[in-house]
């Protein structure tokens, strides 16, 4: 007769997948600088190292909103809706604020262009607008755009200030919105820049084969300009998506955690991202589809509401209603999506350094040593 498994068994098919890297240290070798203390528990590991030999029988630890182990598909959403419900105001309420701080530009130079009599929409077709009524309407299409653009901004914020408050939850710790915003203000300026060199790769690996194409179509013909635009525009979306998940995706939690610089938080992100190129864009292409369809039951409300400004308040009421109601939609959208794309953006930040640094092994530390804690 078989006996029953030990107290902690877990299934062959979910132990650590932990890659080791030639050389390295091991994690709990007593370094002081490895083995953090509670507060800085999240700091730079300085390298990928290899995770000690754990065996079958090890208990699941699970202090916080996650197990201390190698994430599953089901760990990363489990783990980000947890961290909201623990901390909704630090999450959605700081996302909310956020947003709308953001915002301020926007609705300050939309009021100041109605009131000067430089907005207005008139959906009646009439004539008599001439080219005035297509300026107008030029403005809202442009204040809609510069809504967007402050809100991607907003988000970056976001990014940096909710990662903090995912790695407490981990710890199985409660964070204030006053907390999180002191712990990662000084990280802002880089997190801007981090920001700035992605839209630079952005442009270029998109930007240039775009302009190359309708270079050649405006040379010799728009059909020799699509055998050239579109294969590199192809070829450009598939570099993009190398460079995004290879070097971005996990910088953002490696600068604030980690306290480093941007050039090595992309470092940083390619090493703890190597050989895991196709595990992180699938969770990350299916966060992105959820949000999506979220982001979509909440903002077609708004979209209508803002569309029946112009039907039926003709002139600068109904423009304004169209305008207010798309930064409304942000703001709510903002505050709904940007928490849980964050919390698994940092869940994978750390499923990441358990599988390659054993960093659960610090955190289970970290974990006991508060009070209170297991």
């Amino acid at each position: 007769m078989s006996q029953p498994p030990p107290p902690g068994w877990v299934p062959s098919d979910q132990q650590p997948d932990r890659a080791a890297a030639p050389g390295s240290a091991s994690p709990v070798s007593g370094d002081p600088s490895v083995v953090a203390p509670l507060g800085a528990a999240w700091g730079s590991y300085g390298g990928a190292g290899t995770a000690p030999d754990i065996p079958w029988y090890m208990p699941v630890h699970k202090p916080g909103v996650v197990a201390l182990r190698p994430l599953r598909l089901g760990d990363f959403f489990d783990g980000a809706f947890a961290t909201i419900r623990r901390n909704p105001t630090a999450m959605v309420g700081l996302a909310a604020v956020v947003t709308t701080v953001f915002l301020v530009v926007p609705v300050l130079l939309t009021l100041a262009l109605a009131g000067t009599g430089h907005l207005s929409l008139d959906v009646s077709g009439d004539p008599a607008q001439g080219g005035l009524g297509a300026l107008e309407s030029g403005a809202v299409t442009a204040l809609s755009y510069l809504g967007t653009v402050f809100g991607a901004l907003a988000t970056v914020v976001l990014n940096g200030l909710l990662v903090r408050v995912v790695a407490e939850a981990v710890l199985g710790r409660r964070t204030s919105a006053a907390a999180a915003w002191a712990s990662t203000r000084g990280r802002l300026l880089r997190l801007c820049g981090l920001t700035a060199l992605n839209l630079v790769v952005v442009l270029g690996l998109l930007g240039v084969p775009l302009a190359l194409g309708i270079a050649a179509g405006l040379q010799v013909g728009v059909a020799q300009g699509l055998l050239v635009g579109v294969p590199l525009l192809l070829a450009g979306v598939a570099a993009l998506a190398f460079v995004q998940v290879r070097c971005f995706q996990l910088a953002a939690p490696a600068l604030v955690l980690e306290r480093i610089g941007v050039v090595a938080s992309l470092r940083r992100a390619a090493q703890l991202s190597r050989g895991q190129f196709w595990r992180l864009l699938g969770v990350q292409l299916l966060t992105v589809l959820v949000v999506g369809v979220v982001a979509q039951v909440i903002a077609v409300p708004l979209t209508l509401l803002g569309l029946a400004g112009p039907l039926f308040l003709p002139g600068t009421t109904g423009a304004l209603v169209l305008v207010f109601a798309g930064y409304l939609s942000q703001v709510v959208v903002g505050a709904v999506t940007t928490p849980f794309t964050s919390a698994v953006v940092a869940l994978q930040y750390v499923d990441q350094r358990i599988r390659k640094e054993g960093l659960d092994v610090q955190l289970i530390a970290a974990a006991q040593a508060t009070p209170g804690g297991p």
